[in-house]
C-alpha cells in the first residue's frame, strides 16, 4: 500500500467568506484560489459557539464540542480555583491578572487541566495510527510527546517560576521558538529569530516551519496555524481582510513552493484550510461597548484581581468574551438570582439574547420573546444536522423557521445544536448572554476592540467560516466539529 500523503492542515484565525472569496476574485490570493480550484469547497461552514478562539482551537483539533473538550472561552471563572481563568484576553487583562498566571493559564492549564481528558486531540489520535504530526504556534496543542521549553532570559525574568520546564505536544512541537521540534525546521533559514521573534510567532515564521517539515518529511499531518489576520481585522475591522489575507497568502504561496511549483507540491501534499470564527464590525460609539459592571450594578459582583477572587457572599461574577458573556451565580443563591439577573440583562441595550439551561431544557431570552426546547420528543422538528428538537415559545429568539418538520435558523446558524453544546459545559456559566450586531462587552480589565471587529457569538456575521480540502469524501455540512474526523479517515483509509 503507497504511504499516505501529508496533510497540512491549515487554519486562518478570523477569516471570513466575504473577505476569502473577494480577496481571491480581486487577484490578490493566487496561493488560495490555487487550492480553492483543486479542492471540495464549503462557503458556510459553521464554527462552534461561542465564536470564540480558545472554544474554537480546542473544538478544530479535538472534533469535540465544547461541551466535551472543556474549553469555554478566552475568559472564565472557575469555581473550583476560586479565581478568573484568563488565556491573553488582552495586554490590559494580563496586568490586572499577571502576566505569568496568563501564560501558565494559555500554556499548562489549557492544554493539561482545562482540555479534557476525556477527548484527544489530532495529535493523539494520529499517533495511535504511527502518523507523526506538528503544530506550529497553536494554543490547543496538548499530544504524547513531551518538549523542553527554551525560554531566554527575559522570558524567564518576566515570567519567572509560571513557565513550565516542559509541556505535552506532537512530535514535532513549534511555539513562538520557544518549543522546537527534533527536526529544527527552519532553523537559520528565516532571517529574525530573537526575543522578537519569540514574542511575535510570527505567520512567517509558521510558514518556514511548514515548508522546512514538509522538506525534511518530518510528518504526516502538520497544523499550519496563521494568527495575524484575526489581530488586523480586531484592530482595523473585517474590511480590512482583504489585506490581511493577502498577506496570509504569502505565507501559503512559500508552502505552495516546497516542492519547485505549486503542482508538484499539490501531487504530493494534501490541503485542508479553515478558520476559527469570522467577525463582526464594532461601532466606535462609547454606547456600543458594554460595560458588565454597570449592567449589573445592582448586585454584588467578585473583583478581577491577582490571585484568589472568591464570592465570598458576592452574588454573580461575570466574564467578557467579546460578543459573549458568562455569569457565574454564587451558588448558595443561584435559583433567586438567576431571573433577577437575566432581567437586568435583558434590559441592557445591545444585549440579543440571555439563555440558560434548566435541567434538561435550554432557555433563551430576548426582546423577541421566550423560547424553551429540548432534545428528541414526540413532535421533534429536525435541524441540518439530523438532530431533533422539541421546543415551546417563539422561534423568533433564534430567528427559526420550521417547514415539514425541518427548522432554519439561518441568523444564527445551528442555534439549538450550538447552544446546547455551549451550555451543557459548566464553566460557561449559570447565565450567557449575546450581544447585538456592532456591540461588545469590555473585557476583564475593561479592554475593547471599539471602531475593530470582535466576535463569539450566535450571530451568523461571527460563525460562517469557509471550509475547503483537497482529500476525498468532505463533509457536505461541516462544522468546527467535523475537520478533524475528515482529516483522520484520511489515514485510516
Amino acid at each position: 500500500m503507497q504511504p499516505k500523503k501529508p496533510v497540512v492542515y491549515t487554519i486562518i484565525d478570523g477569516m471570513s467568506v466575504a473577505a476569502l472569496e473577494q480577496v481571491i476574485h480581486t487577484g490578490r490570493a493566487p496561493a488560495l484560489a490555487f487550492i480553492k480550484e483543486h479542492s471540495s469547497y464549503v462557503r458556510d461552514s459553521v464554527a462552534v459557539f461561542p465564536t470564540i478562539t480558545p472554544a474554537a482551537t480546542a473544538s478544530l483539533v479535538t472534533g469535540a464540542t465544547p461541551a466535551q473538550h472543556g474549553i469555554p472561552g478566552m475568559c472564565w471563572y472557575d469555581r473550583t480555583t476560586h479565581r478568573f481563568v484568563n488565556y491573553g484576553q488582552s495586554p490590559r487583562a494580563a496586568i490586572v491578572e499577571g502576566v505569568g498566571q496568563v501564560v501558565e493559564d494559555a500554556l499548562t492549564n489549557m492544554n493539561c487541566k482545562h482540555l479534557s481528558k476525556d477527548v484527544s486531540t489530532i495529535h493523539e489520535t494520529l499517533d495511535r495510527l504511527g502518523v507523526s504530526t506538528a503544530s506550529i504556534n497553536f494554543m490547543c496543542f496538548r499530544g504524547p510527546y513531551t518538549h523542553k521549553l527554551k525560554p531566554n532570559l527575559l522570558e524567564k525574568l518576566i515570567l519567572r517560576k509560571k513557565l513550565p520546564d516542559t509541556l505535552p505536544g506532537p512530535k514535532e512541537h513549534y511555539f513562538a521558538d520557544v518549543i522546537t521540534g527534533p527536526s529544527d525546521a527552519c532553523s537559520g533559514d528565516l532571517p529574525k529569530r530573537g526575543v522578537d521573534k519569540r514574542i511575535q510567532a510570527t505567520d512567517g515564521y509558521a510558514a518556514c516551519v511548514t515548508r522546512g517539515l514538509l522538506d525534511k518529511r518530518a510528518a504526516g499531518m502538520i497544523l499550519f496555524y496563521l494568527h495575524e489576520n484575526d489581530h488586523c481585522s480586531h484592530q482595523e475591522g473585517p474590511d480590512s481582510q482583504v489585506d490581511s489575507l493577502a498577506k496570509a497568502d504569502e505565507h501559503v504561496a512559500y508552502v505552495l513552493d516546497t516542492f519547485g511549483s505549486w503542482e508538484a507540491t499539490l501531487n504530493q501534499v494534501e490541503f485542508v484550510i479553515t478558520a476559527d470564527h469570522s467577525q463582526t464590525p464594532i461601532s466606535d460609539r462609547e454606547d456600543h461597548i458594554l460595560d458588565l459592571t454597570e449592567m449589573l450594578d445592582g448586585f454584588s459582583q467578585v473583583k478581577p484581581e491577582r490571585g484568589k477572587e472568591h464570592f465570598e457572599g458576592r452574588d454573580v461574577a461575570c466574564a467578557g468574551n467579546g460578543r459573549v458573556a458568562f455569569f457565574y451565580l454564587n451558588e448558595d443563591r443561584k435559583v433567586s438570582l438567576r431571573e433577577p439577573v437575566a432581567a437586568s440583562l435583558l434590559e441592557t441595550d445591545g444585549v440579543d439574547q440571555v439563555m440558560w439551561r434548566d435541567e434538561d431544557e435550554y432557555v433563551v431570552k430576548s426582546d423577541r420573546g421566550t423560547l424553551r426546547f429540548w432534545e428528541g420528543g414526540g413532535d421533534a422538528v429536525v435541524d441540518e444536522r439530523d438532530n431533533k428538537w422539541t421546543f415551546s415559545g417563539e422561534l423568533g429568539v433564534i430567528s427559526g423557521v420550521t417547514e415539514e418538520g425541518r427548522i432554519r435558523t439561518p441568523e444564527y446558524p445551528l442555534a439549538m445544536w450550538r447552544i446546547k453544546n455551549a451550555l451543557d459545559l459548566d464553566r460557561m456559566g449559570d447565565i450567557v448572554a449575546t450581544m447585538k450586531l456592532s456591540y461588545e462587552c469590555k473585557d476583564l480589565a475593561g479592554g475593547d476592540h471599539r471602531g475593530g471587529g470582535d466576535h463569539a457569538s450566535l450571530h451568523v456575521q461571527d460563525s460562517l467560516i469557509p471550509f475547503m480540502s483537497t482529500l476525498k469524501d468532505p463533509p457536505l455540512r461541516p462544522t468546527s466539529i467535523d475537520v478533524v474526523p475528515h482529516i483522520v479517515r484520511h489515514f485510516e483509509r
